[in-house]
């Protein structure tokens, strides 16, 4: 698969700033290679008093897992669920690649969301419509085309501009943010708190890069606000 959101340690760095302390990691979550979880693999073992927090920090990266199955087609017949899975895999990829921008890829993964929802109520009813299964095909087809004509190839991305660690924290944020809000498993006020930080974040990523360019420093102080994130991220949904 091509997307490659594997950022090991991460959330060790960014629990380590929040909490002031230095340990060992644990390993809480290891699903399988190039999936969301990878991005935050590893917990650090700081305390007794931190055990409720990771509990439930873990927890949460498994139901989210069980989200991105979801979105990956778990439970569809296998060529739905093979085609549901590819063009999962294009989008993230293309996010954290910056060949697309946030926006884009938002719209895109609600798009995406919707042929899921549609294709589950499809399979729900006892009286079926034998064009679905074609006319879903060809849509997933036409948006894998969209997005191929609207990305810009990776070769084409300077090296200068990529920010794959970001982007792909970015992501995983936002699909929390979506599981959150579908499935109630965030309330309103926590997903609030994410989303703020979220927002300063690519409001300040897009300041950076709107020149064509990141110099170091840029670089540095847009990895801060990353840190203030991934701080703010772990806070609210470790409460």
């Amino acid at each position: 698969m091509k997307t490659n959101l594997s950022t090991r340690g991460l959330l060790f760095l960014a629990i380590a700033l929040v909490n002031g302390a230095q340990a060992s990691p644990l390993e809480v979550s290891r699903t399988n290679e190039n999936t969301l979880n990878d991005l935050i693999r590893e917990l650090p073992a700081i305390s007794r008093s931190w055990e409720e927090q990771l509990r439930k920090l873990s927890a949460i990266q498994e139901q989210l897992y069980l989200h991105e199955r979801k979105m990956r087609g778990e439970g569809l017949p296998l060529e739905m669920a093979v085609s549901f899975s590819a063009n999962y895999s294009a989008i993230l990829s293309a996010l954290v690649e910056d060949r697309i921008t946030a926006e884009y890829g938002r719209e895109l993964l609600s798009i995406h969301r919707q042929l899921l929802d549609r294709t589950r109520e499809w399979l729900g009813k006892r009286v079926r419509d034998e064009n679905y299964p074609d006319d879903l095909a060809e849509n997933i087809a036409y948006f894998r085309g969209e997005l191929d004509r609207y990305s810009i190839a990776l070769v084409d991305v300077p090296d200068n501009l990529r920010t794959p660690v970001i982007n792909g924290y970015q992501v995983w944020v936002g699909e929390l943010l979506a599981w959150g809000e579908a499935s109630g498993g965030l309330n309103p006020g926590e997903i609030s708190r994410i989303r703020v930080k979220a927002d300063e974040l690519e409001r300040f990523e897009g300041y950076f890069k709107k020149d064509g360019t990141l110099q170091p420093f840029e670089r540095e102080q847009l990895h801060g606000r990353f840190i203030k994130l991934a701080r703010e991220t772990i806070e609210t949904i470790a409460r």
